[in-house]
């Protein structure tokens, strides 16, 4: 029993000293929060400049992007030809005026989750909400999921549900 302590012993410091050490890279909150907003305002400028490569450049291949119909969930690919369309269709105007903006970093300051709320001339007088997942890739800022969603004000509810009817 004694002739394995040595060896164990060497075996134990030796895959301690091995393992990977995880170096936490502290990041800078309010620089991080700015990024993302400029990257927030650079896709809402893109949109009004209907510049379709600049507005795409920002979302990720893999990413999740929903609309406001509960069928309109699409993929990279699909959301890039209904923003082509959209884009290319000059009776669409992107005239929103942001009422509400809020952005949360995440703690390791590689995501965030953000959101915008506003009216447009075509969803007035309900309120619209933008909510966007960004993520940190290659030292830039790219949005992975979004999902707009229209936010009626609480009073107006069954005014929209007996409309519907």
């Amino acid at each position: 029993m004694k002739k394995i302590y040595f060896p164990m012993l060497v075996t134990m410091i030796l895959v301690a000293s091995c393992q990977m050490k995880t170096k936490t890279v502290p990041y800078d909150p309010i620089a991080a929060k700015a990024e993302v907003s400029k990257a927030m305002d650079s896709i809402n400028m893109a949109a009004k400049a209907r510049d379709n490569k600049t507005f795409l450049s920002f979302f990720t291949e893999d990413g999740l992007f929903c609309g406001t119909d509960p069928k309109e969930l699409w993929t990279k690919e699909d959301y890039a030809k209904l923003v082509e369309k959209m884009l290319a269709d000059t009776t669409m105007h992107f005239d929103m005026k942001v009422d509400k903006k809020e952005i949360r970093v995440e703690k390791d300051g590689n995501s965030a989750i953000t959101l915008e709320q506003f009216i447009t001339r075509w969803s007035k007088p309900i309120t619209l909400r933008s909510t966007m997942h960004f993520v940190k890739v290659d030292n830039k800022w790219m949005v992975d999921f979004s999902n707009i969603a229209f936010i009626p004000d609480n009073k107006d509810i069954l005014k929209i549900t007996a409309a519907v009817k």
